[in-house]
Formats: structure tokens, C-alpha cells, sequence
């Protein structure tokens, strides 16, 4: 090779190489809600994270667990598995279960004492005995029996414009669709339904919208012996003005105080209702009705859509809270229906399973670990933890983590503390 061509390769490789590193790097990972939280304490950079899918309004809606002893039962003594075999998708599955509770259940107005125990297997027995219920009921039973088979259900408060709660039902979330959708298990006729546009099963905000803007039209309605568009305003259908999401759908777990009959679930603290320019408040509307007084009936009002249509996850949301101490916490939260704990892993060591009290020895590493949370002894520098859940099953959920920079503090040393009574720098140096 001669010299001229021997530097024309010298200079080709400089260039390719001068090229290949002028490349931008790869952008750090940001996936899911933003994890550092709004808390009084030293300075934290958050680097990077991942928390997938995992929603930070999930954590407004309870669920009871399908591994509650009397939500296990309902699954066993009456063979939901069996009733829903053969269904291939969530959709199936509802509407086998929609199916089952019209079978097992009547609809008539129910005793004082049945709101005492709302689980569904209390509820069938007293179906044994004669004893029926309302909409509210039937909602129960449903709801429940889709948890025994992992969907999740929670229940929604209807109302007309003249009439703001005139009818209690269940939103499922449908995964194939991955979206919630009404679906309506009362043993009437004309509630024994679920609603599409164009195939696809519609959600309680969805129904309202049509509902509010007079689009009903295109809205068919689905049922167990007829499909057919909504006819009719007196129809179930039109009564989508007012909706109400109630917060604590674990009502097994967490049984309501009992009030009357129309006040079965507190709507002031444990329900948020939807608003929008087309919706008067129930507060404003000039229509009475006797049971229930002109003022606002939920805790919470919404235009949020994202509050209300969060999907369901088995991605562990992680939380940085930085203390005013050297600790840096990492608070866990699931909405996977069958959560049992959190397993986790700090800068690459072992994972470990975070125990079901709080740990508050300070003298060591695992100072305010406990079920949801877990501390870092935040030395300055870069940090890393990852989190999963375990199943009661035994199996676990995909991983989170996030990465984070604890910025060196003017006037201390960098080290890593071992004391049992963390203090601030300022505090360190008056001692």
C-alpha cells in the first residue's frame, strides 16, 4: 500500500470514528407517572425510571382481594370457574357471570338487614331464604364474582337530570379492549344489558357523553335475548346524566355503615362524580325530589378523564419522598387484584421481601422499612432501586425502578451514615 493511500484509510477511519462518536446517546428511560414526590427535604435528581403503565389514580379505587376468605368461597361453593369455562375473553367471561347472577337472584326490595354482610355469599343465602334485593345487590353479586376470576369490577351511582340516583350498576375493565364498559347484571329486562357503538362496549363516561349531547342514536343495546338501539328517554340507557364512581369497591372487606335504603354507600366521602359544561349540578338544578336534598351528593367532582378510565396494572408504582434526615424513601403502590407484597432490590444487591410491619431501627440499614415502604441511606451519589409485587399464587409482576442522584450537601462530607439518630448537616455542625 502506498503512503498516499495508506493516509487515505487513516483518515477514513478517523472519520467513521469521529461520526460514530459524535452519535447521541441513548436518552434515559422515562416510563409511566413522574416518581418524585412534592415532600419537604434535601434536593433529589431523578435520572431515570419506569413505572410502566401504573396509573396514580388507580390508587383512589379499593378492591377487595380475590384471596378474602369469603370472595374465595363464592368462587368455590358455586363453581365460577365452571361458569365461566370456555370464555375466551373478558367480555364472554362478564356476560357468562352476568348470566349466573340472573339466575341466582330476583329483584324486589330488600330488608333493612341486608346490608349487615354485603358479600355475595351472605346474600345468596338469604336469596335461599326469599330474601331478594334491588339493583344495589345484584351489583354486589356480580361485582364479586368478577373478582373471583381476576377482573376487575367497580360499581357506578346513575342518575337523570330530574332524578340524580336512580340506579346502581358495575363497570368491568375489559382487557381486549383495554378500556372499562357498563355492564349491567339487575335480573330485569330492561336493565339486564351492556352498551356498544359500533361493537365496541361503551363506559359510563362514554354514556354520559351521548347522553348530553342527544347522540344516543348511534348506541345499541345489548341483551341476553336482543340486540336493538336505545328506544325511548324512559329507558336505562338515558339515565347516564349523573354518574358517580365509588371510590371503596371493597365493600366485603369494608362494609358500609348501613344509613337507609336510598343512602346505602356514603356518596360524601367515598365517590367521585363526573362534570362538564353540559351537565348541570344536582346543587343548581331547579327539579326536587324527596329523598335526596339540592346540595352536591359525591366527596369528589371530576373533568379529569384520566381519573376515572386508569386501566388496571401489575406494574409497582414507586414514589421517591426525600426526608429532611439522610434517608431517602420509596413508597410502593399496586393495583394488581391478587397483590400479596413487594419484593426489592437496592443498587444491584439480593432482592428482599419488604416485611408486613414498619421496621424502625434506625441504628442499621432497613431503618422505616415496612409493607409499602422502604428507606435508602442516601450517601451522595447515584441510586438505584427496583420493585415487583408478589401474588398470592406465589408468582410476580414485571419490575419497576427508578434511578436517582443524591447531590453532595454543601458542607459535608461524602460518606455513608451510620448513626441512629440521623440529623441534618446544619445540626452536625452545632454539635
Amino acid at each position: 500500500m502506498t503512503g498516499a493511500r495508506a493516509a487515505s484509510w487513516v483518515c477514513l477511519l478517523l472519520a467513521v470514528a469521529a461520526a460514530h462518536g459524535s452519535e447521541p446517546k441513548s436518552k434515559p428511560v422515562r416510563a409511566g407517572p413522574y416518581p418524585l414526590a412534592a415532600t419537604k427535604g434535601r434536593t433529589v435528581e431523578i435520572l431515570a425510571y419506569d413505572n410502566g403503565d401504573a396509573s396514580p389514580w388507580a390508587e383512589f379505587f379499593a378492591f377487595d382481594s380475590p384471596g378474602h376468605p369469603k370472595i374465595a368461597q363464592l368462587r368455590t361453593e358455586y363453581g365460577l370457574d365452571k361458569v365461566v369455562q370456555g370464555a375466551k375473553t373478558d367480555l364472554e367471561r362478564a356476560v357468562a357471570l352476568k348470566r349466573w347472577v340472573g339466575a341466582q337472584w330476583k329483584f324486589a326490595t330488600p330488608a333493612p338487614d341486608a346490608f349487615r354482610d354485603w358479600s355475595a355469599v351472605a346474600l345468596l343465602e338469604r336469596g335461599k331464604r326469599g330474601q331478594w334485593g334491588w339493583c344495589g345487590q345484584a351489583a354486589m353479586l356480580f361485582q364479586q364474582a368478577c373478582l373471583t376470576v381476576g377482573m376487575p369490577a367497580r360499581f357506578i351511582e346513575l342518575g337523570r337530570e330530574n332524578t340524580p340516583a336512580c340506579h346502581f350498576t358495575t363497570e368491568v375493565y375489559l382487557r381486549e379492549h383495554g378500556k372499562w364498559a357498563v355492564v349491567d347484571a339487575t335480573p330485569i329486562r330492561e336493565c339486564d344489558v351492556y352498551y356498544t357503538v359500533e361493537g365496541v362496549p361503551q363506559s359510563a363516561l362514554e354514556m354520559h357523553s351521548r347522553v348530553v349531547r342527544g347522540t344516543m342514536d348511534a348506541v345499541s343495546e345489548v341483551h341476553p335475548d336482543r340486540r336493538c338501539k336505545v328506544e325511548g328517554r324512559e329507558t336505562i340507557a338515558w339515565a347516564f346524566y349523573y354518574v358517580r364512581w365509588l371510590t371503596r369497591c371493597d365493600v366485603v372487606t369494608h362494609t358500609p355503615k348501613f344509613v337507609d335504603l336510598e343512602n346505602t354507600f356514603d356518596r360524601r366521602w367515598h365517590t367521585v362524580e363526573w362534570v362538564d359544561a353540559q351537565t348541570v349540578p344536582w346543587e343548581k338544578q331547579k327539579h326536587a325530589v324527596s329523598w335526596i336534598r339540592n346540595e352536591r351528593l359525591s366527596a369528589w367532582t371530576t373533568s379529569d378523564a384520566e381519573v376515572v378510565s386508569w386501566k388496571p396494572s401489575d406494574r409497582v408504582r414507586m414514589i421517591v419522598s426525600p426526608s429532611e434526615s439522610d434517608y431517602v424513601f420509596i413508597q410502593l403502590w399496586s393495583a394488581d387484584l391478587d397483590f400479596e407484597g413487594f419484593e426489592v432490590s437496592i443498587d444491584g444487591r439480593p432482592w428482599e421481601r419488604l416485611p408486613p410491619g414498619n421496621t424502625t431501627d434506625a441504628s442499621g440499614p432497613r431503618f422505616g422499612w415496612g409493607a409499602k415502604r422502604f428507606s435508602i441511606q442516601a450517601s451522595p451519589g447515584v441510586h438505584q432501586a427496583r420493585a415487583r409485587l408478589v401474588r398470592r399464587t406465589g408468582t410476580r409482576g414485571p419490575e419497576s425502578f427508578v434511578e436517582f442522584r443524591k447531590p453532595t450537601q454543601p458542607g459535608c462530607a461524602t460518606r455513608t451514615l451510620r448513626r441512629r439518630a440521623p440529623t441534618s448537616c446544619a445540626s452536625s455542625r452545632r454539635s
